[in-house]
């Protein structure tokens, strides 16, 4: 099998990783992915303690010389994982929207002043019951591809990462109806679902989104995804990502998607590559 790309990767200039990029684009090049993508946390929210901690002039520069040096034996991309918070919507493009990102992924991480998709945000699962804590969640996704803003919406059930130790395996079914009318937009939109193997690492033992959101989302007439391994480490990069494209393939055969200054490249439908 061949991984042609993986655009979910963060490195030291994510509060959570303290990883040197330039090991990830020398462990890309030795596996011959094609297209390699940074997507450092952007947080935005001044209660969260790792508000603050991107520096966008070092991760520019960190690209730049990077693709200067591996330029010509991959494709290295510029990308960043936005915290999406509705309350500070217009922060959150105000602080992108001149920057030369090749992409953006859009993510739901904090609710509630608690950020849900790491371990400081278990308060945020204590005294709540399954249906208030997963709707929180897609209600604020529906915010998200409402924006219309990012080209990458990134692990959209990241919610039951610790959600499974509440309330057990996460059953996208009693929660159709907002899941399907987000797709329904996300689609129409043309923005793209990844694909997210790091919930095979995790608690959930599979990935983002589960097969019955990827069932819908093919139903719904999505047919694009990107992909990536939401590694933070070099030990993490690239793990699960054979598995993950099987696990989608099994769903439907969906066209794998990178972007490069914000527009579309067909690589190949995973048939291609499975």
């Amino acid at each position: 099998m061949k991984i042609i790309e993986d655009l979910h990767l963060h490195t030291h200039i994510s509060k959570d990783s303290k990883q040197n990029p330039e090991e990830y684009v020398k462990e890309a090049i030795k596996r011959r992915i094609e297209y390699l993508g940074f997507s450092d946390h952007l947080d935005l929210d001044p209660t969260d303690k790792d508000y603050g901690y991107y520096n966008y002039e070092n991760a520019y520069a960190d690209y730049v010389a990077l693709k200067k040096k591996y330029g010509k034996q991959l494709n290295l991309l510029f990308g960043v994982e936005v915290t999406y918070q509705s309350t500070l919507k217009d922060t959150v493009v105000s602080s992108t929207i001149n920057k030369p990102y090749d992409y953006m992924i859009g993510s739901v991480h904090r609710l509630e002043g608690f950020t849900i998709a790491g371990v400081r945000g278990l308060p945020f699962f204590e005294g709540k019951n399954e249906f208030t804590a997963y709707m929180a969640y897609f209600e604020e996704m529906a915010k998200l591809v409402d924006l219309n803003y990012f080209q990458i919406i990134g692990h959209f059930d990241v919610i039951k990462r610790f959600g499974v130790q509440f309330y057990g395996k996460f059953n996208a079914k009693k929660y159709e109806g907002i899941i399907r009318s987000i797709l329904k937009v996300l689609v129409k939109q043309k923005n793209v679902l990844e694909l997210n193997s790091s919930g095979l690492r995790q608690k959930p033992m599979e990935p983002y989104p589960s097969k019955e959101i990827l069932e819908i989302y093919a139903e719904e007439g999505g047919v694009e995804v990107t992909i990536g391994s939401d590694a933070h480490s070099i030990k993490q990069f690239g793990y699960g990502l054979e598995e993950t494209l099987k696990y989608a393939k099994s769903i439907f055969d969906f066209e794998l998607i990178a972007f490069v200054q914000k527009k579309r490249v067909k690589l190949g439908k995973i048939s291609d590559f499975v």
